[in-house]
């Protein structure tokens, strides 16, 4: 019963977000965080956003301008990249509090 509940809020927050454009972390995140361990929240959240991405994409990205697309893409990934290296390493590091 829970996973068809997890699955139904996860359908419904994603359907909002096709209109809105944002929410979906902000939404997901807290739902399944009352189901899953945070860690495991965290990852399915990221799960739905990349197949929301992508179904996303399917809808409207004939629609996109090919040139604009390289000059958010290509620099949103070398930041996720990098924020992703970065966490890596203040992961290890001491809380200041």
């Amino acid at each position: 019963m829970s996973y068809l509940i997890i699955c139904s809020v996860a359908l419904a927050v994603s359907g909002l977000t096709l209109f809105s454009g944002f929410g979906l972390g902000t939404l997901l995140m807290p739902a399944f965080a009352l189901f899953f361990p945070l860690e495991v929240a965290v990852g399915a959240t990221a799960m739905v956003h990349l197949a929301n991405n992508l179904f996303k994409a399917a809808l409207f990205g004939k629609h996109a301008d090919p040139g604009i697309v390289l000059k958010f893409s290509l620099p949103a990934a070398l930041a996720a990249v990098l924020g992703a290296l970065l966490l890596n390493r203040l992961s290890g590091m001491e809380p200041i509090m």
